[in-house]
């Protein structure tokens, strides 16, 4: 006796209407089947394969042997009293363990400029005390990332990823450049592995040519965040004048690009360019020529929310799958999207969407360390550096760890659930006062990449 899992749904990909997926969101297995098929697998209730085949498929039975053997296989069909929640335990004991593999030093909390969504900005509390990393904290930040590392766990082709972020990083230069040099020191001593990439975050305003030189010669990928066009840019990335920044920035992007660095754009995606994003893309790759793109969402802060949630969220879900088609075709990576392409491609469970799900040690400029830098303001869930042992063992990490949709019940049905990681526990916590409730702003793109990945599949392979 056999049914449907519970993981099994059904996606018409032919515009003819003849040929529909059969896609399980818990292994992200796709069969593309006759419309026919589908429908009376809609209906096969509970039954045995026999009376299934004779009520629907007598003339081919071979075939529709062959069929449902298949679908047995890619666990869309199961016993009738089948426990599926033991795949679901499964997959838990994935996240009982923290894996560290992101350090971000937050060099500082100051900030050269006054973009009008800053979440960082936004989560910032009255009469805080902004302040500038010292040297003593970054290397402790560094030296507790390389203990608390699981070397043995490490595959060939992970990389442990160092994060140089602010504010903005580079107001505190002298001590990033100092953690650039004694990160090369821990590699050559085999205390940090060779794979180890450093990525800094930057507005690309302070980018001189010296600084460029030294970023190029320690191999760190520069991400500059522009958010398109000078007309685009300047409307919500500003100084503290509320002067567009844009010729300032470009300046920067340049003197990277000219020293030999890996230079991407960071784009952050609000209503002065969500209308227009499939331009914004096509003019990141035609006119700036940059080989590497990264989408960023906007998250809830207190001091600011998402203005129209649920059309900006709509709208954000089609303008992703039409920009990475873009970057496709102009063989450009970007990042956001490409995150559920491979895990589709590779049909692996994509926990989280988010270092800071137990992936990440995050220190602030005073010396805490933390899961998530939104809360580098308000300390939650910080602790003291020097009062962390073992992040790995910490209830923090713990907890931020095992934060996925894969022990989230209330999205076991989601045709999302396998692609999806949950989106941002921070923006979760603001709108619903906790991490652990539905982040309801990134379901719609974790919705449409799915629909995308099962229609592009099928479109690539037989139209």
């Amino acid at each position: 006796m056999v049914r449907l899992s519970r993981f099994t749904h059904f996606i018409d990909v032919s515009k003819e209407g003849g040929m529909t997926a059969i896609y399980n969101s818990l292994t992200q297995s796709v069969m593309y089947v006759s419309t026919q098929l589908a429908e009376a697998l809609k209906n096969i209730g509970i039954q045995t394969v026999e009376c299934f085949i004779e009520q629907y498929f007598q003339e081919d039975r071979e075939e529709a042997y062959n069929l449902l053997k298949h679908l047995w296989n890619m666990r869309c069909l199961v016993e009738e009293d089948e426990d599926e929640m033991v795949e679901i335990g499964v997959l838990q004991k994935v996240l009982e363990k923290p894996q560290i593999m992101i350090l971000y030093l937050i060099l500082t909390d100051i900030c050269n400029i006054g973009c009008r969504y800053c979440f960082f900005e936004g989560g910032i509390p009255e009469n805080y005390k902004f302040s500038k990393m010292s040297w003593e904290i970054a290397k402790k930040g560094v030296d507790l990332f390389a203990r608390t590392l699981d070397w043995d766990g490490l595959q060939d082709t992970d990389a442990p990823t160092i994060i140089l972020y602010g504010g903005e990083a580079l107001l505190n230069w002298d001590v990033a450049l100092q953690v650039l040099k004694y990160v090369k020191q821990l590699k050559d001593c085999g205390d940090l592995p060779e794979s180890t990439l450093i990525t800094l975050n930057t507005n690309g305003i302070l980018i001189t040519e010296e600084i460029a030189q030294n970023l190029a010669e320690y191999d760190v990928s520069v991400a500059i965040s522009i958010d398109g066009p000078k007309e685009v840019h300047d409307k919500m990335r500003v100084d503290h004048l509320g002067r567009g920044t844009f010729d300032s920035v470009m300046k920067g992007f340049d003197r990277a690009r000219k020293a030999g660095c890996n230079v991407s754009a960071c784009c952050t995606i609000d209503e002065h360019n969500l209308d227009i994003l499939p331009d914004v893309t096509r003019w990141f790759i035609e006119d700036l020529g940059v080989q590497g793109l990264g989408f960023n969402t906007l998250l809830e802060c207190n001091a600011r929310r998402i203005p129209r949630p649920v059309p900006y969220s709509n709208t954000v879900a089609e303008s992703l799958v039409e920009c990475f088609k873009i970057a496709r075709d102009h063989g450009v990576h970007e990042d956001r999207f490409m995150r559920k392409v491979t895990a589709f491609a590779d049909g692996d469970f994509y926990f989280s969407d988010c270092g800071g799900c137990g992936m990440q040690l995050v220190i602030s400029p005073d010396g805490y360390v933390g899961t998530c830098h939104a809360y580098c303001g308000t300390k939650d869930y910080f602790v003291k550096m020097s009062e962390l042992e073992n992040p790995v063992d910490h209830p923090y990490w713990v907890e931020w760890r095992k934060r996925s949709p894969i022990n989230m019940p209330e999205c076991y049905d989601c045709i999302a659930l396998a692609n999806c990681g949950g989106g941002c526990p921070h923006s979760a916590a603001i709108v619903t006062g906790s991490i652990w409730n539905v982040d309801t702003s990134f379901c719609p793109h974790a919705k449409r990449a799915v629909d995308f990945l099962v229609k592009d599949l099928f479109n690539q392979h037989f139209s």
